[in-house]
């Protein structure tokens, strides 16, 4: 029966260092330079196009709610898009 409370306490750790792995890669993706609105659009594009674009891409909204959208998507393995090249 010990192997029960160390099977929950590895658990937990996994859990938190997956929570912690989402975190960092999160970050790291909006801390890269650069507007990806810039990059899809070009320096050249119209203000109506940059805005009508962020807020399809969901850029419009506060940090803290893209985050859980993202947490969102993760745990439905919804990855979203990929972008055309």
């Amino acid at each position: 029966m010990a192997m029960l409370p160390l099977a929950a306490a590895r658990l937990s750790a996994a859990l938190l260092v997956m929570l912690g792995a989402c975190v960092l890669v999160f970050l790291l993706i909006h801390l890269v330079p650069g507007d990806p609105v810039d990059v899809m659009l070009g320096e050249t594009a119209h203000a109506a196009d940059r805005e009508a674009l962020r807020a399809a891409l969901g850029l419009d909204v506060p940090l803290w709610q893209q985050y859980l959208a993202y947490l969102k998507g993760l745990a439905q393995l919804d990855l979203g898009e990929s972008l055309p090249q």
